[in-house]
């Protein structure tokens, strides 16, 4: 794991500006029931762009209450820790909260969606949140059900078309020239370049180390 906030440096050399980069991580529970990725950045035909992979996170969970869209948190969190999410009735807020408990294997975040007493409950889209944009996402996560985040300092760059940050989707094949990143590889920040191979019909990431 990364413990301090990563520089991460962007490089367009290829000359075109009609696509977006995609920069996205993933959940690396293999128990998750179904696999989403968030559009975390996009990087919108810029030259050359930068930004951090930061330490810090939040957790938050939002859900639908008559036609309303409706937010509990984001608040700040910590790999390991453990959340709750209750909704008391259908016409409260739902409240999301830290609970103690002992630190979770691999430093996964789990959020609980806790049964009410007195009626059958909603169901939230629930996740994690770096530099102020969602990272990662469960979605439709049912009563009595939990979500296990595990995180890894990894970090996924690809050229996609009509994309916008915030973005969910569950298929990679919407990428294209998809590489991964190992931050951990890059402890004083990365910096990556997108170059144009010969022929103009594909792109490379091609990743250094800031010294």
């Amino acid at each position: 794991m990364t413990f301090h906030d990563i520089r991460i440096s962007y490089l367009n050399e290829t000359q075109n500006t009609d696509f977006e980069v995609v920069v996205f991580t993933k959940n690396f529970n293999i128990n998750s029931p179904e696999a989403y990725y968030v559009a975390w950045q996009v990087l919108r035909g810029q030259t050359q762009v930068e930004f951090v992979y930061p330490v810090s996170m939040d957790v938050g969970a939002t859900y639908t209450s008559s036609g309303q869209f409706i937010s509990a948190g984001p608040f700040p969190s910590k790999l390991g820790s453990t959340w709750e999410i209750t909704q008391d009735s259908i016409s409260s807020p739902a409240t999301l909260k830290e609970v103690t408990a002992p630190t979770n294997p691999n430093g996964s975040i789990v959020i609980k969606n806790i049964p009410p007493a007195t009626w059958s409950g909603n169901m939230f889209d629930i996740g994690v949140y770096k530099y102020g944009s969602l990272l990662v996402v469960q979605k439709d996560v049912h009563v009595g059900n939990q979500v296990d985040f595990m995180l890894k300092p990894k970090l996924y760059f690809g050229v996609v078309r009509n994309m916008v940050q915030g973005d969910v989707f569950t298929s990679l094949e919407i990428t294209s020239s998809l590489t991964e990143f190992n931050l951990t590889n890059y402890p004083n920040g990365l910096k990556v370049t997108l170059k144009q191979l010969p022929g103009g019909m594909e792109y490379v990431f091609l990743g250094e180390a800031m010294s």
